[in-house]
């Protein structure tokens, strides 16, 4: 699979996500996610966003005299990396209150595309019990790779241009998590095992890159970040579903 294709293909997903928003059958469905989008959003940035300036002033003029020349460096740093932050914890939050919502809104999107929805096998209290120990591995297996990438990224701040990497590692790192975060709901409606799930997104690993690209892009732009999340499960289930029939990781 060439490399270049499959994430440039990532993309189209989000867009035919937007797309079907407004399609009767999943209008529904739609609303709520919309609606706790807009509730976080005036959470978070009433928290954090007004004192930003503040807090990166009063962490930047904590610097040792040795280190007064990295000052500039790391505001840009320091931005890129809260602006991140901001999307990746937006998401996380939005996506762990309506998980029931989103898992709803795919299992329509399959009917109404292939006519049914998947079957996970398990009972209510099992699904929503699946869901909740899910998401909370899932939290596990990214803050270990967050911490790795962590120790990666205080390693690179002291080597002259190689510290240019570490914002687009932490990106590619979120971009991964996003689409892993949304590519959840067609699998886990599904019934599909933690280990299963990695391996799926393994099988088609750029386009999966591609997609949580573009979803971390749009999480950061105001007004059309209250669309993301519908969106953006819309389009994980319509690639899991282009994808479903490809051979498991090796």
């Amino acid at each position: 699979m060439n490399p270049i294709a499959e994430f440039s293909t990532g993309p189209t997903y989000l867009a035919r996500g937007f797309g079907l928003l407004r399609e009767p059958a999943l209008r529904r469905y739609v609303v709520i996610p919309i609606l706790i989008n807009i509730a976080l959003i005036s959470l978070i940035v009433g928290l954090l966003g007004w004192q930003l300036d503040a807090w990166l002033d009063a962490w930047l003029s904590g610097l040792p005299d040795w280190l007064a020349w990295l000052e500039s460096l790391l505001w840009w740093i320091a931005i890129v990396l809260c602006t991140l932050a901001f999307c990746y914890i937006f998401t996380l939050l939005a996506n762990l209150i309506a998980s029931p919502f989103n898992g709803m809104l795919s299992a329509r999107v399959e009917r109404l595309i292939t006519g049914h929805e998947p079957e996970s096998n398990l009972t209510l209290a099992g699904e929503m019990a699946d869901g909740l120990f899910g998401e909370l591995r899932r939290l596990r297996y990214y803050a270990g790779k967050a911490l790795l990438l962590a120790l990666l990224s205080l390693v690179l701040l002291f080597i002259p241009l190689a510290n240019l990497a570490i914002a687009p590692l932490w990106f590619v790192f979120g971009a991964f998590m996003l689409a892993f975060e949304y590519a959840d709901q067609p699998m886990g409606n599904r019934g599909m095992p933690f280990d299963a799930k990695i391996a799926r997104l393994r099988v088609r690993r750029w386009r999966h890159l591609g997609f949580g690209s573009v979803v971390t892009l749009a999480t950061a732009i105001p007004l059309a970040n209250l669309v993301v999340m519908p969106a953006a499960v819309i389009g994980a289930t319509l690639l899991f579903l282009d994808t479903r029939d490809d051979p498991p990781a090796l």
